[in-house]
């Protein structure tokens, strides 16, 4: 087995017909097809269903695909002329922190490094490009209902701010379940917490009031600074919105989840080892918890 046989199979997966795999790589239609067919014969598997239209994976390719990219991954940072690749998912309330933060630590240690850092919708698509081997490690909120196989490494609890309207009145200080229920809120349809928030605020005897519903989580602070309603951020967006004239307060509660790091259990890169050492020493990476 070659590795750009490998390499063949994963773009074929990647893009499901021969003719846009060829194309990507730059080989003849008939070229890719013999290199794949090639690999099936040795593996003794059929890895697709030849389908009109194009290419599925079959069972076996399904099983194989998740080894096939680390097999890629590996030969291309045994080979590479820097200090290797780590690619991270991870999703819109942990994309700043404590990912960016945990990559720029990394980039100072390995100067040479590089990382691509993937942009998924949700926790459950973080977790799906680490087991399928798009990604090397992923950043989640703990617990998880996605992490079946993979392994989790807690850092710390999430830690988030109300944000009101300009001129809002309200007491200083940190606030309460019960302040932020009387305020409607406006929230993003995906990449959020809001359902864990919601069992901390029935737990609390108290109702929340979801106002506006958006699928855009970068508008929440331009919604609020509107006056569309409050809304409950991560400290980049409530910096963001501090600087913009929104009242800022600091919740005087606990998140009921916590900041993790997932990565494949066969996950033996030192890139992968150390990046979860640098997550599990930062401060940085660990969100302090204001006092109860």
């Amino acid at each position: 087995m070659q590795i750009h046989q490998v390499e063949h199979f994963v773009a074929a997966a990647d893009h499901g017909s021969v003719r846009n795999a060829a194309a990507a790589l730059g080989l003849t239609q008939q070229a890719l097809s013999r290199s794949i067919a090639a690999l099936e014969r040795e593996l003794g598997l059929k890895l697709f269903e030849r389908l009109g239209h194009g290419l599925a994976l079959s069972s076996a390719g399904r099983v194989f695909l998740g080894s096939a990219r680390r097999i890629v991954r590996d030969a291309r940072i045994e080979t590479a002329p820097d200090g290797g690749l780590l690619e991270i998912a991870t999703w819109s309330t942990l994309a700043s922190h404590p990912t960016a933060t945990l990559v720029g630590r990394l980039h100072r240690e390995i100067p040479t490094v590089r990382t691509r850092i993937e942009q998924a919708a949700d926790e459950e698509s973080v977790c799906r490009l680490v087991r399928e081997g798009h990604c090397d490690v992923g950043t989640v909120l703990l617990p998880s209902l996605w992490l079946h196989d993979l392994t989790a490494i807690p850092l710390g609890h999430l830690k988030e701010w109300l944000i009101l309207p300009p001129g809002t009145r309200i007491d200083p200080g940190p606030v309460s379940w019960s302040t932020v229920a009387e305020h409607h809120l406006v929230v993003p349809t995906v990449g959020t917490p809001i359902s864990f928030v919601g069992q901390e605020l029935a737990g609390a005897g108290v109702q929340p009031k979801l106002g506006v519903r958006t699928a855009h989580r970068e508008a929440q602070v331009s919604l609020v600074l509107a006056g569309a309603g409050a809304a409950l951020v991560t400290e980049r967006y409530a910096e963001l919105a501090r600087a913009r004239g929104a009242v800022i307060r600091e919740l005087d509660l606990r998140l009921a989840r916590q900041i993790g790091i997932v990565h494949r259990r066969d996950s033996r890169s030192p890139l992968v080892e150390r990046f979860t050492e640098l997550a599990r020493s930062t401060e940085l990476a660990v969100a302090p918890l204001p006092p109860r």
